[in-house]
């Protein structure tokens, strides 16, 4: 309605257009999706809250959305995801630390998470001194509208939440029920991202807002729904009958020893 999407015949980077809708149709549905799950599962209320009152701020600022540049009103709709993602995390922590988490994971599903963590933050350092920190430095000559400390610290803010997606949660969903295909997708896309899209992020190329607004949180998105759905064909075929693995489920491996399935192969 706003304009947002372009057009697929004018010109610019091919593809713009339908990746932005693929953005479109699947971040925000997902974003609300996984604050209403954690709100009503674990009583993790900040990324609802959040999500709530920025949807709340956009619907009041409806007659105003022709003033703003199409630029501005995508990557504010694209953009709260991550921020909100590190919100929860942070929240979640708190809470289980003061015993008052609703529903706690078990102890087999906080390893899991510790170690989808530990991997999103190896990301995200790697890509911070790769490509954030040399894109800081260089001299655009366009104004900023925020001190450039605030800004450089609110971009690895984003980097760290869409890391804890896009790295952390298939790393986490490997360790805790064995799912291969969201660990695979992401590997394909780290090899294309460390060898190319990171250099090309770090000298200013025109593809970071569309990689870090577009790509990033459809992908991220994108490699949750196949877990979820390997997860799914899994148990429908008693893969987890035995275990427990399940959302929920306690875990085989705190009764005694057990061989377990990971990213970097068996474990004891």
């Amino acid at each position: 309605m706003t304009g947002i999407i372009p057009d697929s015949t004018a010109p610019g980077l091919p593809g713009v257009a339908l990746v932005l809708l693929a953005a479109l149709l699947s971040v925000p549905f997902a974003l609300a999706a996984g604050a209403a799950y954690l709100a009503l599962t674990h009583r993790v209320v900040l990324p609802l809250a959040a999500v709530v009152g920025f949807t709340a701020g956009a619907v009041v600022a409806v007659p105003a959305v022709r003033g703003l540049h199409t630029g501005e009103v995508l990557v504010g709709v694209l953009v709260v995801g991550p921020l909100v993602v590190v919100l929860a995390l942070l929240e979640a922590l708190g809470r289980a630390r003061r015993d008052r988490l609703a529903a706690p994971p078990s102890p087999a599903t906080w390893r899991a998470v510790s170690v989808g963590v530990a991997a999103a933050l190896l990301y995200s350092g790697v890509f911070a001194v790769r490509a954030v920190i040399p894109l800081w430095r260089i001299d655009t000559g366009v104004p900023s509208r925020l001190p450039p400390a605030l800004d450089l610290a609110l971009t690895l803010w984003y980097v760290l939440g869409a890391a804890l997606v896009l790295v952390g949660l298939p790393v986490a969903l490997n360790r805790r029920y064995g799912l291969v295909a969201p660990a695979v997708g992401l590997l394909a896309f780290l090899a294309v991202d460390l060898a190319f899209v990171q250099p090309a992020v770090a000298e200013g190329s025109d593809l970071v807002l569309a990689l870090l607004v577009a790509v990033w949180p459809t992908v991220a998105v994108g490699l949750a729904a196949v877990g979820a759905g390997e997860w799914w064909l899994r148990a429908r075929r008693g893969h987890y009958d035995d275990q427990g693995d399940g959302p929920g489920g306690g875990g085989g491996d705190d009764e005694g020893l057990t061989v377990e399935g990971g990213l970097f192969g068996d474990r004891v």
